[in-house]
């Protein structure tokens, strides 16, 4: 007998968890009395887009195993038929589903609706439901029988503009379908639910080729309207996201027809008058695209991961502690633990140098490319390696932690994961060392106060080594709590970072060393979290 298991996403209804197949088997025949469930044929004029209101036509349901069959690998057993077309219809804001049914495929099942906002029809969506061999494994998804579970949200109209409906129908959808195991969203953005809508709500172009065309348009745009935008702010641009929220200190004009579509210019047609962001001004009235949201299944956080293959440009000398290869490795575990589908990978963008002068002086940067371009195999100190690329890549890792926080700041991803080199937490303000040129981190922060407001902050340094530059940065500024966790000075580099180091004038307390010996193991680490990390975390209460 098997358990039986509340999910609060169903509100008070239990169900078995596994489900019987026999539950199973009554939803299928309760939807078909309710003549609810059909088999189906995809319309081949539909599939030419030959305009025709018959997207699909109906045929004979498959045999009762090949029905149970289809039903298990997209939703296996945990929500029986007649649950999910409850659930997949629930009424939403004043909208509600009606003429709604599940068709059966050969590989999918779909759900088709006709929107209503109380009398007045509004539209109609089909979403299908189907699954894909994991590229990513190739041959090896094969034989573990390794699928994505995929949501392809298709042919959603609505008869006027209501970003507000498909922004709520799409959050009870992601909830709904995470707990039920399935790993993507996909999209045809439209001209009547509006580009900018899914964008804002995570989805990205699943053609990066379309997203530069997407980039190039707002580049153009924004030329064409004469607006105070630098070329950089275009460039760091990554996300279909990005361009939702871009500049939203500025506003442009757009006209709105009765039926709820935009245009940047006004005619006969587009006569209301309204004023947005560029971004969402340039979304709302642009061509339809493609797009992907991924469905947290395996993880209830939303970890990003900056990464460039550029990174691994920066080439020190052979047999270099500082190797390429730490990269490579992570990318392959990676691989191997079959986490892509838990990380949103993100790149990184070359930064203003203004935003690297919050940190270091111009002087020295200018003295660092100097030493990079002048073919010297050092710059500094003996340790510090570098090659042809250097100063490039390492501005490239500073805006890699740049593109971090906007990711954060900006609701992107929860927390982030910045995979970058050269490193930089030994780098001070006018001074290069330990493998490190450019302080990443410290310009990461300073980056998060000048342009988002963030206050308060707290920096938990955790590495072999002491985050000396990281320090000597910020050991004056109350506003920046810095804590490092490192192997003690005596045994290990820099030498310093020791208990008595507490920061210096308005910063003194603000500065957390926590040395250890060496071989230290788990339970030490996990008392100092307990006994003073967190303490400390919790009583400077960082933004």
């Amino acid at each position: 007998m098997p358990q039986r298991k509340e999910n609060p996403l169903f509100g008070k209804m239990t169900f078995a968890h596994p489900l019987p197949r026999q539950k199973i088997e009554e939803g299928f025949a309760n939807l078909i009395g309710e003549n609810r469930l059909f088999g189906v044929d995809v319309n081949p004029a539909f599939l030419k887009k030959e305009f025709t209101r018959k997207k699909f036509l109906v045929s004979r349901l498959p045999p009762r195993r090949k029905l149970y069959s289809i039903w298990t690998r997209l939703f296996r057993d945990l929500v029986s038929p007649g649950d999910f077309f409850s659930l997949v219809s629930a009424k939403t804001q004043d909208f509600e589903h009606r003429e709604n049914m599940l068709l059966v495929g050969k590989d999918r099942i779909i759900y088709d609706t006709q929107i209503y906002n109380g009398v007045d029809y509004v539209g109609e969506m089909t979403l299908f439901f189907l699954s894909e061999m994991d590229r990513n494994l190739g041959l090896l998804a094969y034989l573990r029988g390794r699928r994505r579970r995929i949501v392809y949200i298709d042919h959603i109209r609505l008869s006027r503009q209501s970003s507000g409906y498909a922004s709520a129908l799409l959050r009870h959808y992601e909830e709904l379908f995470h707990d039920i195991g399935f790993h993507q969203f996909r999209l045809s953005a439209s001209l009547s639910v509006g580009k900018y809508y899914w964008a804002k709500e995570g989805f990205d172009c699943s053609d990066r080729e379309a997203f530069r065309r997407m980039k190039e348009g707002l580049r153009e745009f924004v030329k064409e309207k004469g607006l105070p935008v630098e070329e950089i702010d275009i460039d760091r641009l990554r996300h279909a996201y990005d361009i939702a929220s871009f500049r939203r200190d500025l506003k442009v004009p757009v006209y709105r027809n009765p039926e709820g579509y935009y245009a940047l210019d006004k005619d006969e047609e587009h006569r209301d008058r309204q004023m947005f962001p560029p971004g969402k001004a340039f979304l709302l009235s642009s061509k339809p695209w493609d797009g992907y949201k991924i469905i947290y299944t395996n993880t209830p956080k939303r970890t990003g991961l900056i990464y460039s293959p550029e990174y691994l440009n920066h080439r020190p000398r052979t047999g270099h502690p500082e190797s390429r290869k730490r990269l490579a490795k992570l990318l392959e575990a990676i691989r191997k633990d079959d986490l892509q589908g838990s990380l949103v990978f993100l790149e990184p963008y070359l930064p203003e140098m203004r935003c690297l002068e919050m940190v270091h002086p111009a002087g020295y940067l200018d003295a660092f490319r100097n030493g990079v371009r002048s073919g010297r195999k050092t710059f500094a100190t003996v340790d510090c390696s570098i090659s042809e690329a250097s100063y490039d890549v390492a501005l490239l890792a500073a805006g890699g932690v740049m593109a971090g926080v906007d990711a954060v700041l900006n609701g992107r991803v929860e927390n982030i994961f910045c995979a970058v080199r050269p490193p930089g937490h030994h780098a001070g303000r006018e001074s290069a060392m330990g493998f490190c040129f450019l302080n990443n981190i410290a310009v990461g922060a300073f980056y998060a106060r000048g342009v988002y407001g963030v206050e308060k902050i707290f920096i938990l340094d955790w590495d072999v080594h002491h985050g000396n530059g990281t320090q000597e940065i910020f050991e004056e500024d109350p506003l920046t709590y810095f804590c490092s966790i490192h192997e003690h000075p005596t045994f290990c580099f820099p030498g310093t970072g020791r208990r008595m180091e507490k920061g210096k004038g308005e910063g003194y307390g603000t500065t957390l060393n926590l040395p250890v010996k060496p071989h230290t193991a788990d339970r030490e680490f996990l008392d100092l979290f307990e006994r003073e990390i967190i303490p400390e975390i919790e009583t400077f209460r960082p933004d």
